[in-house]
This record gives C-alpha cells, structure tokens and sequence, in this order.
C-alpha cells in the first residue's frame, strides 16, 4: 500500500514499482475496496445510520478514498505510524504510535487490510482484543500460508511490497487452522469468511493467485 511522505532514496525503485504492478495487473486497491464495500452495504446499507470507521494501517488511505461516497459513511479516520495532516470532508488520518493511544476512540467499524501478519500472528488475538473494545465489526484482509515454501514466498512478496517503507516484515503468517485458533482466543466470533479472494489480475494473480488471500469479518459474541 502507498504511504504517506516517502522522500527517500527509494523513491524511484518505488516509481519503477508500482509502473510494474499496473503493467501487470498488480494494482490491488479496487478489488480490495470492491470487497470491503460488498461487506459494509450488507451490514449497513439498508440501515438508517451514518458510521465512523477506523482504517487501521491505512498507509495513504488508498481504500478510504475508494469508499468514502457511500451515503451511510459518516467518516473515515485513517490510523498508521507516519507522519501527515491529510484530511477532506470525510477522510482524516492520525499518526499513532501504539494502540493505547486508540483507547479515546469509538467507532462501527475497524478494517484491517494486511496490517495483522506485521504485528505477529502470535500475538494476533491480543490486537483483535484490543481493537473490539473500540468498534463492535471488525473487516480483516490478510494472508495464509500453506507449509516453509510458501511462507517463504509470502515473505519475499511482502518485502517487493514495503522494502521501501521500512515495514517489518514477518516471519510467518496464518494458516487456516492458526487463524482459527486466533479467533477463538480473541473471544469475537466471525460471521463471514473468504478464503480465496482475487486480490490482483493477470500475471499478479498467477503468481500470487487466490489461496493466499482471506476476508473475514468479525463481530462481538
């Protein structure tokens, strides 16, 4: 994902990166927020209410600005560790340093957009807690892994992704039972699971094809 004030030395291998993802059908924002959108007007469309959502590790807001014309949408906070002052009339983003900083807020709906694997997969049920004292509906986007070789991969894309940002990258990610058990340690139960999402196209999707994508969306028991 784009993050805000990148001036650095990689700012060309940047350029020369993301020409490559729209070459090459690596432009991953419009499905993303396609899906995200799907999920939200089930849970929201018909109902009379304006929400505030958090966009947790939103880099530039990518997918804030892709959804914000929804007419249920009150506002976007967006929340990650760079430094900016970006907002308009729906979008805000705010700098935090950890999550006790999030502890004022209040919100419908956190999305978790490939964010929860740099945290520790471990420790992933801790953060899923933490943040369900803040929103009752939380909408994950993240990875499975399937044995060392494609742990391996993932870890190798993640790097393509963020070398240039200074992004941990971590060292393995959920498979389908570990992201299971995170689940039921987080005390939070999930309505709604895709495993095998499209994330890109054409020679991005054969490499990095549907198997190692998931959605899921979590709710308050």
């Amino acid at each position: 994902m784009i993050r805000f004030n990148v001036n650095n030395k990689f700012n060309f291998l940047i350029f020369f990166s993301d020409l490559i993802r729209k070459i090459f059908g690596g432009d991953r924002v419009k499905r993303l927020s396609s899906k995200v959108k799907f999920i939200l007007d089930k849970e929201f469309l018909k109902k009379r209410k304006k929400i505030c959502i958090i966009d947790f590790g939103c880099g530039s807001m990518e997918i804030a600005k892709e959804i914000q014309n929804k007419k249920y949408i009150k506002k976007i906070i967006g929340l990650d560790v760079y430094e900016d002052n970006f907002k308009n009339k729906k979008l805000i983003y705010k700098q935090y340093k950890q999550l006790s900083d999030l502890a004022t807020l209040k919100v419908d709906v956190i999305l978790i957009i490939d964010v929860l694997h740099h945290m520790g997969t471990d420790s992933a049920y801790k953060t899923l807690k933490k943040l369900s004292k803040i929103s009752n509906i939380l909408i994950i986007k993240d990875h499975f892994e399937y044995g060392f070789f494609s742990r391996h991969f993932l870890r190798f894309v993640d790097f393509y992704a963020n070398y240039a940002y200074g992004v941990t990258i971590p060292s393995k990610y959920f498979s389908v039972n570990s992201w299971e058990k995170t689940v039921k340690k987080s005390g939070l139960r999930e309505v709604y699971v895709e495993r095998g999402f499209q994330q890109h196209d054409g020679l991005f999707n054969i490499i990095l094809d549907e198997k190692y994508h998931f959605f899921s969306l979590l709710k308050k028991k």
